[in-house]
């Protein structure tokens, strides 16, 4: 997202329940506008309604910076482990599953408190943003002002898509992964057991990415489902206003015809007055 002059204006909107923020993102703008920030004003009207799971990820920044904080470090601090020292990266992603499980549960928690569903996708979508935000440089600083304005796809990490503590982390963005290193004077059975393991790896991670792709899948279908019904409450929340739009207009008419009944009635009194006196002023 590009930062502008707007960011108080994109922190407030973004802290917004997603049920008010069509209605608060539209005032923005004309305030904007009125106030001649015109391209303002546009920025902040293309702005998307976010969906109340992307809207739950946003809250963590504004409930539990500090442990969002403390999980992009260590997501940064295992990325780099993962080329350069494999026993360190092994701790460092089983701490990124820990956190990250503890942010989605956060954030899962602040969905239900503000009375939104929590179906069975909405875990993997929560995990998958709160992730894919955290590796990806033009979108970890949104995720840490909450800001992010779309719901992303977990990376191609296999250890954190559930493949279980492997030998090698390597990370998995296409091409072939490196060969683990081997430490000086492994014995025989180590290395049959190395051999054993990378076997098994292989069956594990495609396993893990057809459970990763079933929850990808399924959180695409959630995410459309919640935008269907987001845009059919906005739909019914429209159509509510414009008849009670309608209802006041007819009442003004009401009020209208009948100040012009008075106002008729007024005129007749006025002009039989005027004629009494002119007939008292003649006698």
């Amino acid at each position: 997202m590009r930062v502008t002059d707007v960011t108080r204006e994109l922190d407030e909107l973004y802290g917004v329940p997603p049920g008010e923020f069509t209605a608060a993102r539209n005032a923005t703008a004309a305030a904007l506008k009125a106030a001649g920030r015109a391209e303002d004003a546009q920025t902040v009207r293309q702005l998307a309604k976010p969906t109340p799971f992307l809207w739950a990820v946003n809250q963590l920044a504004r409930q539990d910076a500090e442990r969002l904080a403390r999980f992009i470090d260590v997501v940064r601090r295992g990325r780099r482990s993962q080329l350069h020292d494999p026993r360190t990266a092994a701790e460092d992603m089983k701490t990124i599953r820990a956190e990250l499980q503890a942010l989605t549960s956060r954030a899962t928690e602040i969905l239900t408190t503000a009375g939104y569903g929590a179906p069975s996708s909405s875990s993997a979508r929560i995990s998958n943003t709160v992730l894919g935000a955290a590796t990806d440089d033009d979108r970890v600083d949104d995720l840490r002002h909450g800001r992010l304005d779309a719901e992303l796809a977990a990376p191609g990490f296999e250890v954190l898509a559930g493949a279980g503590p492997a030998r090698h982390l390597q990370l998995v963005r296409g091409g072939k992964s490196a060969e683990p290193r081997r430490a000086p004077g492994t014995s025989m059975a180590g290395r049959r057991r190395e051999q054993a393991e990378a076997k098994r790896e292989p069956a594990e991670a495609r396993r893990a990415q057809a459970e990763a792709e079933r929850a990808r899948e399924a959180a695409e279908r959630e995410r459309r489902a919640a935008e269907l019904a987001a845009a059919r409450r906005e739909a019914d929340e429209r159509k509510a206003a414009a008849e009670q739009a309608a209802d006041e207009v007819r009442e003004l008419e009401r009020r209208l015809a009948d100040a012009r009944r008075n106002l008729r009635a007024a005129e007749r009194e006025a002009a039989a007055a005027a004629q009494r006196v002119r007939r008292h002023t003649t006698s």
